[in-house]
């Protein structure tokens, strides 16, 4: 948009350059309009032109002046008012102007002066009385914004130097200092995020946003929170946001993946999966997740193919094996999935999920000492599994052979998971009532 405003201007230019009829005042007026509408860029080459044709064309140089006010130029300020009193000495008006030039610049050094001493009430007051002279000097209102935030104000913050680039876009401090206080802010929100303050990092990431709408690391950890706080449709619309900000980003697909599969949304998330497999071909969490859901969805034999090809990219990520080894179980290739299992937790032995499917094996093959022994690893890492807890029941009794009271200590602990309720009940009864599951 800038760049056509520039050219039309430029072809403007050209035309009444090959005019005879045209005057400084033309230009001068064109110059003004473009003003009207906040086009500096357009109303600063008016007024130069104007110049070329008219060396001596002060009201060119006192609108000149101010534009250079705007952009921070304030020797180029001084030069035109100086420039505009040697063309016009009697002109009252432009000696005036110079004068409270003076000024302002007493009130720019007072402020600073003020600010470094912490005096920010003050410092305001100083930069407030350059604003009420030059309500389009950007400089003003971004040291405003400074003072803001030495009182940790960020919310005005925000506003100020908002309020700065609406007026100069350009203007590189405000454009630095909203990087560094966006920068700021996510650090700020990732050590509440570690500190469990869920509440305040969702508040920080946010206001991160406000400041730069394509942070797309802010968008990622407002969906890892979002999911954090059980709010998994926010979590797809943050991690959604994230990609749409940077659309190689392969962490935000996955994170996207995994939402929309808890969501339910199984197809979503293959989609998802397979956008980060394609932004980054040796993400091998991405295959597996794939893996999963071809399995849950009962397709095995592509479910195995990701899970393989995660582990051909990465033979150290534990993940994959456990998936396998569910598959071998349902195949009843119990000594393979015991292989698998055996690996999974070589490579991670927190894995509670891997102990767990060993006991269960293990209580298949009737293995009632090393079920017991992977049930209480489970455990160890997880103590309120219900899944464990029956598995390790089912080991304690290990078929009537075993201790009973242990046993059913055992499955009442597994009674209290919602999930594993009903295969509780279903053990104990066996244990108590034997006489009805007898062939």
């Amino acid at each position: 948009m800038k760049t056509n405003k520039l050219l039309l201007m430029l072809i403007f230019l050209m035309g009444i350059s090959l005019a005879n009829d045209t005057v400084p005042d033309d230009l001068y007026a064109k110059g003004l309009e473009a003003l009207e509408v906040s086009d500096w860029d357009s109303a600063d080459s008016f007024f130069k032109a104007a110049l070329d044709l008219d060396a001596g064309f002060a009201p060119a140089m006192i609108q000149l002046a101010k534009i250079s006010v705007r952009n921070c130029d304030m020797d180029q300020t001084k030069n035109y008012l100086r420039q505009a009193i040697e063309a016009d000495p009697e002109n009252q008006e432009y000696r005036d102007e110079y004068d409270q030039l003076n000024e302002i610049n007493k009130f720019m050094s007072q402020g600073a002066r003020e600010l470094d001493a912490g005096e920010y009430e003050n410092a305001i007051a100083s930069y407030y009385k350059v604003i009420e002279k030059y309500p389009y000097m950007t400089e003003a209102i971004y040291s405003i914004g400074v003072v803001k935030m030495r009182e940790g104000d960020f919310d005005t913050v925000i506003e100020y130097f908002n309020n700065a680039l609406a007026i100069n876009e350009n203007h590189k401090k405000t454009k630095d200092a909203l990087i560094s206080l966006a920068g700021n802010m996510f650090n700020v929100g990732n050590n509440f995020y570690r500190r469990r303050d869920y509440n305040n990092a969702l508040d920080y990431y946010k206001k991160v946003i406000t400041i730069d709408d394509s942070f797309y690391q802010a968008y990622y950890q407002l969906g890892v929170v979002e999911t954090r706080l059980k709010n998994n449709r926010g979590a797809i619309k943050a991690y959604a946001k994230s990609v749409k900000a940077k659309p190689d980003f392969y962490q935000g697909w996955y994170g996207l993946g995994i939402a929309k599969r808890s969501g339910g949304d199984d197809q979503g998330a293959l989609v998802a999966f397979q956008k980060a497999i394609d932004t980054n071909p040796g993400y091998a969490k991405a295959y597996c997740a794939m893996g999963d859901i071809y399995y849950k969805t009962n397709k095995f034999n592509k479910a195995k193919s990701f899970c393989q090809q995660a582990l051909q990219i990465d033979g150290s990520y534990a993940k994959p094996y456990i998936t396998l080894a569910t598959i071998n179980i349902d195949n009843k290739e119990y000594d393979q999935a015991l292989i698998n299992l055996d690996l999974a937790t070589t490579l991670d032995r927190k894995d509670e999920k891997a102990w767990v499917k060993i006991a269960h094996v293990q209580n298949i093959l009737g293995n009632c000492e090393e079920a017991k022994r992977a049930a209480r690893k489970s455990l160890d890492i997880k103590d309120k599994s219900g899944e464990a807890w029956l598995e390790l029941g089912v080991a304690e009794y290990c078929g009537g052979a075993g201790n009973k009271t242990a046993a059913l200590n055992a499955l009442e602990k597994a009674r209290g998971d919602r999930t594993w309720k009903t295969f509780a009940e279903y053990e104990i009864d066996k244990i108590r009532n034997p006489h009805r599951y007898q062939n």
